[in-house]
């Protein structure tokens, strides 16, 4: 679950002022104090100080593809057309186009720069690869994470605005599975993780205005849980409890009951090892804006997290040493918000590019990204994106999920169409950790 506040002609984050940071530990503090400038002088009048400030952010952040987009308006707007167009075509060589009603593609538009770059238009075109498998019965979910339980063979998804877990058929019978109680209170229900072997149910929650009946108290609460998954009785909860605002959003497990998670919130990443049983931090603080899904590799020798502004970083867990992915070819790594480990490469979903889609970034190595393969693209009801799950050779995910309804104030939701859920399948039937086809 990305967290992050846009701006709303750059798509920066605005953030209090802070020195950025050139220790790698501190990648993250980095990234805001240099998005800071940056916004800063995106609203400045001084041409040559918003392009410094736009080529710093790029130069430090090559994979995120709205910092190069943004540095294509400032050189625009500085009247180095020249310079505009060869980053608006590394732009487009990512895949992702340009909003047509914002103001970055009029300023382009009336710079003669739209069609020198005709990629741009290319990447609007709709792909489809894979197929439907159920429509969940109500249209009000806003529908975040999904999950398989190969003993039931049933699937279990998270409602942020209803505040449970339902369970449903691959026929799309549904039912609710964990609701909110005086027992045991739950906010906007975010992520979920099966872990089989041990029939454990893994999920998060935290306090949204986009749930229904917030009470201010429970804003910037969040908890894990863990409950029976024959049953869905909480065995236990934990919560952070150093007093800041969370969201512990996405998660994964490991084949030894470890539990990895990722706080969109606060920008830390929490792992529950299954010998000590209790929340604690995996990394320093400042490494992370917005880290999003975690995904292990087959050794489970590496912890891939999906940072929403930073890109995708490598943690070893034998040493703790943290790299960031860098690519070989234009690819935009930022955006992520669902990122899942497959031998045939990681696949992410990306709902903070333009357009939304999902892709398979193929690795040359453990830290380079070789290519990008699109999934599934801007066609008509793919909406929203946010989450999947392997199973059975498959990948399946949602689509729609209804966070493109939700008003700018947070609280307000929109009538629409209910959430899908979709499969595609892996080319290769020995994916990561998959489970008996439902």
């Amino acid at each position: 679950m990305r967290i992050t506040s846009l701006m709303p002609l750059l798509g920066l984050i605005t953030v209090s002022a802070q020195q950025p940071a050139s220790a790698p530990q501190l990648r993250g503090t980095q990234w805001r104090g240099e998005a800071k400038v940056a916004a800063d002088a995106a609203n400045g009048n001084d041409d040559r100080v918003r392009v410094e400030a736009f080529s710093k952010l790029h130069a430090d952040f090559p994979e995120n593809a709205r910092a190069l987009r943004n540095l294509a308006w400032a050189e625009v707007r500085a009247g180095d057309n020249a310079s505009a167009l060869r980053d608006l075509k590394t732009y487009a060589a990512m895949g992702v186009a340009l909003n047509q009603d914002g103001p970055i593609y009029k300023a382009m538009a009336a710079a003669g720069l739209i069609e020198k770059a005709p990629q741009l238009s290319r990447n609007l075109a709709p792909v489809k690869t894979g197929a439907q498998v159920f429509v969940l019965p109500d249209p009000d979910l806003l529908t975040e994470d999904i999950a398989f339980d190969p003993h039931a063979g049933r699937f279990l998804l998270t409602s942020v605005r209803k505040k449970k877990i339902v369970s449903c058929d691959s026929k799309g019978g549904c039912r609710d599975a964990v609701v909110s109680s005086p027992e045991n209170e739950l906010d906007g229900m975010l992520a979920i993780h099966v872990d089989a072997a041990r029939k454990v149910l893994w999920a998060t929650t935290s306090g949204m205005p986009m749930q229904e009946g917030l009470r201010p108290e429970r804003k910037g609460h969040s908890a894990l849980m863990k409950f029976g998954l024959d049953n869905f009785r909480l065995l236990k909860r934990y919560e952070p409890e150093d007093g800041k605002d969370h969201a512990l959003g996405d998660m994964t497990v490991s084949r030894n009951g470890d539990a990895y998670i990722s706080d969109g919130a606060s920008g830390d990443v929490y792992v529950v090892r299954h010998d000590r049983d209790r929340l604690e931090a995996l990394v320093p603080p400042g490494v992370f804006v917005s880290p999003q899904t975690p995904a292990l590799n087959d050794s489970e020798s590496i912890l891939y997290v999906a940072d929403y502004d930073e890109g995708i970083a490598a943690i070893d867990l034998a040493t703790g040493n943290i790299q960031w992915l860098k690519a070989s070819a234009p690819s935009a790594l930022d955006g992520i918000d669902g990122l899942y480990w497959t031998p045939e490469g990681l696949i992410a979903v990306q709902n903070g590019t333009s357009p939304e889609r999902i892709v398979r970034f193929q690795l040359r190595s453990p830290m380079v990204v070789e290519r990008f393969e699109p999934m599934e693209v801007n066609w008509p009801g793919l909406g929203e994106p946010t989450h999947g799950v392997i199973a059975g050779g498959f990948f399946y995910f949602i689509v729609n999920s209804g966070w493109d309804r939700v008003g700018e104030d947070e609280t307000s939701f929109r009538p629409g169409h209910a959430a899908e859920v979709w499969k595609i399948a892996l080319k290769a039937p020995h994916a990561r950790r998959s489970q008996p086809a439902p």
